[in-house]
């Protein structure tokens, strides 16, 4: 749910590729019906037919309903390990991933609508929501490998485990006040992590 593709990309013998803009749709088109109708009640053949394509043509963007659903998550993931490294050395680990996350909003704000639509696909089904964990999982691994290598660990510890998963709560919970008001992104994570230290602190 991140990096939004462009709608014509222009390939090198200069003429337009349209695949990036009918992978988009796709997408869209999926949020939307999983959304209104549910992901187990939604075919195929119905988000090819919102889009105008055959059902066959699907299969050269998506291998399955899940991989349209999930498309995009592992680049903002790994936008989150490549600059966590980067961070001042004076912050420590919780203070690298809030100025991290803060960093990338930019990449998330404009995806709101799609976001939510994304969560009210979640919602109820349980098949999705494992997915999602075994995802975040994956991710709060990569981040903690990644807080190891910010302090010249050669493995990750408990510190760096426990501050990506924390992370990973406060992001959640930003997400939901986020979606649910008109409040900005980057202040509902100072907001969180504030919450966090106090939290941890008492």
């Amino acid at each position: 749910m991140n990096g939004t593709p462009s709608d014509v990309e222009t390939r090198s013998d200069g003429r337009s590729d349209h695949k990036p803009r009918t992978r988009q749709a796709l997408i869209d088109a999926s949020l939307k019906l999983f959304a209104a109708k549910g992901y187990d009640a939604t075919s195929i053949d119905e988000i090819a037919a919102l889009v105008g394509i055959s059902p066959r043509t699907f299969f050269r963007y998506f291998e399955t309903k899940d991989q349209v659903l999930f498309f995009g998550g592992d680049a903002f993931n790994d936008s989150v390990v490549r600059r966590l490294p980067g961070q001042p050395v004076q912050l420590d680990d919780l203070g690298a991933l809030e100025a991290t996350l803060i960093s990338l909003t930019p990449m998330v704000t404009p995806l709101k609508a799609r976001i939510r639509l994304f969560y009210q696909a979640l919602d109820g089904t349980r098949t999705l929501i494992g997915q999602q964990e075994l995802a975040m999982r994956k991710h709060d691994a990569a981040v903690a490998s990644a807080l190891a290598d910010r302090r010249a660990l050669a493995r990750p510890d408990d510190r760096c485990h426990m501050a990506a998963a924390l992370a990973s709560v406060a992001v959640q919970q930003a997400y939901v006040t986020w979606l649910g008001s008109r409040r900005a992104l980057p202040e509902i994570l100072e907001e969180n992590f504030a919450l966090l230290r106090s939290v941890s602190v008492t």
